[in-house]
């Protein structure tokens, strides 16, 4: 046969098959990543967390458990909906927060009171874990043996800057990229900075024998404290006063315990307290008399609702309890802060509740026994 017509002849069969292996080398070259992103299922993405691990989570987070009291606060004033529980409850009537906020279960806490409990978050199938006990941006054994009980739900890492007031900055705007709610975050960190501008430019320039002297008063009996230099009495050091206790510090958990007598030679003019039972008796109390505070009836008790606004729970919310003691400690020098005001837009803004107006007095001028 001639060879011109044989290579017509055969030219259509071999079409077929020259097409057939085209397709075949083009699905494999697809199949072949680029990078490793395309090894990455679309729904989720690959984050750093504040620790430097590497972390594979959903692309869209949608519900999150904190493993402390300062994760889950900051979730809630970043992202109320996507916050999927408490790690422990307040016991108020009227927790000044939304049912559908305050009614979220109860899952524990490993920050202090160690009652988390594994198998109650692995059943509520979080999208994450937000673990907030790291320091330093160092190692920490706790986050690898919460991952490895929690399996394949992602344990993210914050560092403990969430706990200060001064440095809380990176964290809130960490976590506001993390939930997507950067807008959020932003008008968090802006309020932060400006109240404490205000504080900073205000009382840093008051000569040392005007600072006024402070006692913190823990405990139903008063006489737990912290010292300057802890994280719990925080609020005085930032706002310019004198942290009268002369006690050693208790790292961490703080309430080292102190004498009457001690108090008594201590002589603050001022006692601030985050617990309303030492409040509701200290002016009844005759122990307490000779001290210059009673006498002076400068005895102030932090907001409660929906957490005490200076110590325990810690987290971002203690923004607004600096503004508080600053008002508390120099009523005079921030006679211009209207912390009516700056409580309603705090509470409605990150709080996500409108206070009433006899809510807001309850807050601010709690009753007392005289």
């Amino acid at each position: 046969m001639n060879q011109k017509i044989y290579n017509i002849l055969l030219l259509p069969l071999l079409l077929p098959i020259v097409m057939l292996s085209g397709c075949v080398e083009n699905t494999n070259q697809q199949a072949v990543p680029t990078s490793s992103t395309e090894l990455q299922n679309s729904s989720t993405v690959q984050i750093t967390d504040m620790m430097g691990r590497q972390l594979t989570v959903p692309a869209e987070i949608s519900s999150v458990i904190g493993t402390s009291s300062p994760s889950a606060i900051l979730v809630y004033m970043l992202a109320p909906d996507k916050l999927a529980g408490w790690n422990s409850k307040q016991n108020f009537t009227q927790p000044f927060m939304d049912e559908n906020y305050s009614n979220l279960p109860v899952i524990g806490n490993w920050l202090g009171s160690k009652t988390g409990n594994y198998e109650t978050i692995i059943d509520m199938h979080p999208d994450i874990v937000i673990e907030s006990t790291a320091t330093n941006g160092e190692t920490n054994e706790a986050i690898e043996r919460r991952q490895e009980n929690l399996g394949s739900i992602p344990v993210v890492a914050i560092n403990d800057s969430i706990l200060f007031v001064t440095q809380s900055d990176p964290t809130i705007e960490y976590v506001g990229k993390l939930l997507n709610c950067e807008a959020q975050a932003k008008k968090l960190i802006e309020l932060r900075s400006s109240i404490l501008n205000e504080i900073n430019s205000t009382v840093k320039d008051i000569p040392e024998n005007e600072k006024v002297r402070v006692y913190y008063a823990e405990g139903p009996e008063g006489l737990m404290t912290d010292p300057s230099g802890s994280q719990h009495s925080q609020v005085i050091d930032i706002c310019g006063g004198i942290n009268v206790a002369d006690c050693p510090l208790t790292p961490v958990s703080g309430m080292t315990q102190v004498s009457i007598e001690q108090v008594m030679n201590w002589n603050p003019q001022i006692i601030i307290t985050s617990n309303p039972q030492f409040y509701a008796s200290v002016y009844s109390d005759t122990l307490w008399k000779s001290v210059d505070a009673v006498q002076n009836k400068r005895i102030y008790l932090a907001p409660q609702n929906p957490f005490c606004w200076i110590d325990r729970p810690q987290g971002p919310h203690l923004i607004l309890g600096t503004a508080w003691t600053a008002k508390m400690l120099y009523p005079d020098l921030f006679a211009d802060m209207d912390l009516s005001e700056l409580t309603r837009k705090f509470y409605s803004e990150f709080f996500h509740y409108d206070l009433k107006d006899e809510e807001l007095n309850t807050l601010l001028n709690p009753a007392t026994k005289t």
